[in-house]
């Protein structure tokens, strides 16, 4: 019985990180005698040992700490300039563009020196997809007032200074842009309900996380800007 027991624990272990998954946890705590705890204990430390070695797969170095907050900050223009280059390499537009991500999302911090795997899992849990939308020129204007009433959230390719919102690009004829954030946020997560008015979406199938992971990986010292973006 303890043995199928552990394998279900261990199974379940391995795809908590699924958003398909759902496991219900009865409330009662389960009661192992010292000999059960002993074989448990031996039977998932393999498994422990293989995940410890793939979270402390070096990715690549950062030359400074990194935290993440408002109104603007290093880690927050890390991952949205990650996230606005990764997908803009190879895309040229003929509308302006720019990354919209949110201070909550980023749920840790990057140290000076070795950047891991496992660093970025911690910064980014979630299975947030990557979405881009298009949206009116009338939408941006809404943006700009989330901005300034949430106190600021991490941006690429744009700044606001003195409550003025302006994105590369953007001039008297533009009637349309194009946003890329994370489908938690499109979906209205965070009150971000001017994603609402988008006139296009597209969903890349690609997650946030695979993205921080593919620029660490491309960068090998991390690009850090110190620039203000809100201010």
């Amino acid at each position: 019985m303890l043995k199928y027991l552990i394998l279900f624990l261990i199974g379940a272990s391995l795809l908590a990180c699924s958003s398909h998954l759902n496991v219900s946890v009865s409330k009662t705590p389960l009661q192992f005698d010292s000999t059960e705890q002993d074989e448990l204990s031996r039977f998932i430390a393999p498994f422990k040992d293989s995940m410890d070695r793939a979270m402390n797969q070096v990715l690549a170095e950062s030359s400074i700490s990194m935290e993440v907050g408002r109104p603007s900050s290093l880690l927050g223009n890390w991952a949205s300039d990650a996230l606005f280059v990764n997908q803009t390499r190879s895309v040229k537009m003929s509308e302006p563009i720019f990354c919209l991500l949110n201070t909550g999302g980023i749920r840790s911090s990057i140290g000076k020196g070795p950047v891991t795997l496992g660093d970025i899992f911690r910064i980014m849990p979630f299975e947030n997809g990557v979405v881009w939308l298009r949206l009116p020129i009338s939408s941006l204007e809404k943006i700009q007032n989330y901005l300034l009433q949430i106190g600021g959230e991490p941006i690429s390719n744009a700044s606001m200074t003195n409550g003025k919102l302006m994105v590369n690009g953007v001039n008297e004829a533009t009637q349309f842009f194009w946003v890329i954030t994370t489908d938690y946020l499109a979906n209205g997560g965070d009150r971000m309900d001017f994603f609402q008015d988008a006139v296009e979406r597209f969903d890349k199938k690609t997650l946030l996380r695979d993205v921080f992971i593919e620029e660490a990986k491309t960068q090998k010292n991390l690009i850090v800007s110190s620039e203000k973006r809100i201010q």
